[in-house]
């Protein structure tokens, strides 16, 4: 029994570990891509709200390739071009919430 609840602890620390790298990960990424700060954190958060683990990872993966865009518009319209349903709807949302203040 001891042994089960430490295996599920691991995992646990082991996903939500991973959680923090790809959150870290794409701040950064959406700063190099061409997005500000402070939109680029805003857009992180609701991200994590709207998407699983697994696709915020997904997304991290992908942003790696980005190159930086002209405009913040032109940055969240590159990510969206993301081969993840659920991640493009998220990201097109939160960017709207983000850049204008309004919450969709």
């Amino acid at each position: 029994m001891k042994i089960s609840i430490m295996a599920v602890l691991t995992a646990i620390v082991f996903v939500s570990g991973c959680a923090t790298v790809a959150r870290y990960t794409l701040q950064d990424r959406f700063r190099a891509i061409g997005i500000p700060a402070g939109t680029a954190d805003c857009m992180v958060e609701e991200l994590e709200q709207r998407l699983t683990s697994e696709d915020i990872q997904d997304l991290a993966r992908y942003t790696v390739n980005l190159a930086r865009a002209d405009s913040t518009f032109a940055a969240i319209r590159a990510l969206m071009q993301i081969d993840n349903p659920r991640a493009v709807t998220a990201i097109g949302a939160s960017g709207v919430s983000c850049v204008t203040g309004l919450r969709l």
